[in-house]
């Protein structure tokens, strides 16, 4: 086994050199430098497996991992790293991680976990071949079949991503009947949107194939796992068990067929948080004999389970059930929750005094998101596209956001509970993407204003600077950022955008500043839903009557760019007075759509470790649930979502 170790301390790369050189059956090379590691794994032929610290610099682990893979596609990851990755979710996917400190007798494991794999599969005869392309997919590996259907993993060349590509096989291709049915397939699957299901982004035929193409989350199943004899933490088995009963009932609301679900459908990626295959199928809804799911799923749960933990007593008591179906087990995770809290959940300040250890370190680092083009003909695009940029005049604002008054009074909130609130002015409509670049740009002029803005808990030295907002200027041409398309493109993943859609990819510290620097706040959760829902307990802006042609929400959103916004008109965000009918009785628009928003108040995080996390209030354009009592508490103040905005309040008339 060829292993390549990359680190910019010498004395972790001595060490760990040593150690693998001392396990014999592996040939050890060595860099400190991401160009240093390009060149050495071009001249030995590409690595087996890469061992990487991910904070380097000029070249990070994330794009020194992304261009070698490109090169070398059977190459396998292992991610080493002094800070907490969890934020880079997209970017550790199908890496083994392991967190410094480590342990070097971790390193090893890790390399022989890796080196464990099962080896590349070679595609069947008349299949496409690796290395050739089915229209912007590049094939990598052939990871097997399903029946009639040949599973590849590929890169999207279009959209930079790898996907699990689906194809038909020549012998089925030939039958109509076969193609409407694969196709039929891709369709149920796609018209299912859900954050714990794998999507399905689009299906076609190209270069004489009939295919279609999804999430990759690469990693293990539970069952998997259980036929292995592993153990797993009780936290990811309890979010297992609610993650699938929260599926099953989607799928019945929502009047979706589906295949019987098992315990090979529950997928764990690298950070061990679990995601399920998409069960959709065609045809209508038939009823499910739940029993043997549940019972199924529960045998490999307490078979990876801690005997005395959490996790083992909820599938005991599934298993026990005569009347075991999935609404049970969500009862049985939710039991379950505050046994499987961390011991040391803090509070707010707790969790940004973490933070602020990472970001401080990664400031002196200079930590650098990156992207990775796919070859020549996309940077060809790339050229196009700025060539195109200078045509184009800059986009200009529209809407300019007024602040409308509430007045003192009792409304009703949330299920029937009376509140009175005194008199407060909010905004009319979200934050847009132009009223944040005033922000910026005043930031950029005055850098000394930066740390007068921001929380007492916000972790030192971090920018304001949204998600995906600035242009990429790492690569050649600039990648542009959506602040950019916005302005001149007015087009962001194939969906229109331009500088009146709300801002979005900002974190709560982000809202909290820009907030202050208007002389305003966030508004309370309470003020946000009286703004947003008039006095009288409407369940919608408008009144009772859900009508989906008001509201920007997920009602109508599909992943496939040439489909979504036949009801509302929107794939993904719109002005933010559009659609017009989403107004509340006090003038206030798109509270139940768009984008959800941020408030000034807390909660007990609903993933059960009692930290406190700011409250999301309001629906988006991926959400089809749009009633105005919505409320979540899902994201630490750090995260970011491109369907998550903001609005802002004052106690005080504002001009």
């Amino acid at each position: 086994m060829k292993i390549l170790l990359v680190d910019d301390e010498p004395q972790v790369l001595a060490a760990w050199g040593e150690l693998l050189e001392s396990l014999g059956r592996c040939e050890v090379r060595t860099a400190s430098l991401g160009g240093e590691a390009m060149k050495v794994a071009r001249e030995w032929g590409g690595p087996d497996v890469l061992v990487t610290d991910v904070v380097m610099e000029p070249m990070d682990g994330f794009k020194l991992r992304d261009v070698l893979q490109r090169e070398f596609p059977s190459m396998r990851t292992v991610f080493v790293s002094g800070y907490d990755l969890s934020s880079h979710a997209d970017r550790v996917a199908g890496a083994h991680v392991l967190t410094k400190p480590v342990d070097l007798a971790q390193i090893a494991a890790a390399v022989g976990l890796e080196s464990a794999s099962p080896p590349v599969l070679a595609a069947p005869e008349g299949a496409p071949a690796l290395g050739s392309t089915i229209g912007p997919y590049y094939l990598q590996e052939f990871v097997g079949r399903d029946g009639a259907v040949l599973e590849y993993l590929a890169w999207q060349q279009n959209m930079s991503r790898h996907v699990e590509l689906h194809v038909l096989d020549s012998s089925h291709a030939a039958k109509p009947e076969a193609v409407e049915a694969f196709l039929a397939d891709a369709r149920a699957k796609a018209s299912v949107t859900h954050p714990y299901l794998l999507a399905v982004h689009e299906a076609g035929a190209a270069d004489g194939w009939n295919f279609y193409s999804s999430d990759l989350v690469p990693g293990h199943s539970l069952k998997a796992y259980a036929e292995a004899g592993h153990k797993l933490e009780d936290r990811a088995l309890v979010t297992a068990l609610r993650m699938v009963a929260e599926v099953s009932a989607h799928f019945a609301k929502q009047g979706i067929a589906r295949r019987a679900i098992g315990p090979e459908d529950i997928i764990f990626d690298s950070a061990m948080r679990p995601r399920l295959l998409n069960v959709a199928v065609a045809g209508a809804p038939a009823a499910k004999e739940e029993k043997s799911e549940v019972q199924s799923v529960a045998q490999s749960v307490a078979s990876v389970s801690s005997p005395a933990g959490p996790a083992s007593a909820a599938a005991a008591a599934l298993l026990a059930a005569d009347n075991a179906e999935w609404s049970l087990a969500q009862q049985a995770a939710v039991a379950a929750k505050p046994a499987v809290a961390p011991k040391d959940a803090g509070q707010l300040g707790a969790r940004a005094a973490k933070s602020k250890e990472l970001l401080e370190k990664s400031k002196q680092k200079q930590k650098t998101r990156l992207m990775v083009t796919a070859g020549l003909s996309f940077v060809l695009l790339l050229l196009g596209l700025f060539a195109m940029f200078r045509i184009f005049s800059s986009g200009s604002r529209t809407i300019v956001t007024k602040m409308v008054k509430i007045p003192a009074g009792e409304f009703i909130y949330q299920d029937g509970e009376k509140v009175k609130l005194s008199d407060f002015w909010i905004d009319a409509n979200e934050v847009t993407i132009a009223d944040y670049k005033e922000f910026l740009d005043y930031l950029e002029a005055n850098p000394g204003e930066a740390e007068k803005l921001a929380h007492p808990d916000q972790p030192k030295g971090k920018s304001h600077v949204p998600l995906d907002w600035a242009d990429n200027k790492d690569l050649t041409p600039p990648m542009p950022g959506y602040y950019t398309r916005a302005v001149r493109w007015k087009q962001y993943k194939d969906a229109p955008l331009d500088v009146d859609s709300p801002v979005f990819n900002v974190d709560w510290f982000d809202a909290y500043a820009y907030a202050k620097w208007k002389g305003r706040r966030l508004p309370t959760e309470q003020e946000w839903e009286k703004a947003a829902r008039g006095t009288d307990g409407r369940k919608y802006p408008w009144g009772n009557d859900d009508n989906t042609k008001r509201v920007n929400s997920g009602a109508d959103f599909n992943p496939n760019p040439k489909k979504g916004g036949d009801i509302d008109g929107y794939k993904r965000w719109s002005p933010v007075n559009q659609p017009t009918g989403d107004e509340s009785p006090f003038g206030v628009h798109g509270t139940a759509g768009n984008v959800s928003e941020w408030t000034g108040s807390m909660a007990p995080a609903e993933d059960g470790t009692g930290a406190q996390v700011p409250v999301i209030r309001g629906g988006n354009w991926g959400n089809p649930e749009h009633l105005i009592t919505r409320r979540r508490a899902i994201l630490d103040p750090l995260q970011a979502q491109d369907t998550l905005g903001f609005r802002t309040a004052s106690d005080q008339p504002q001009k």
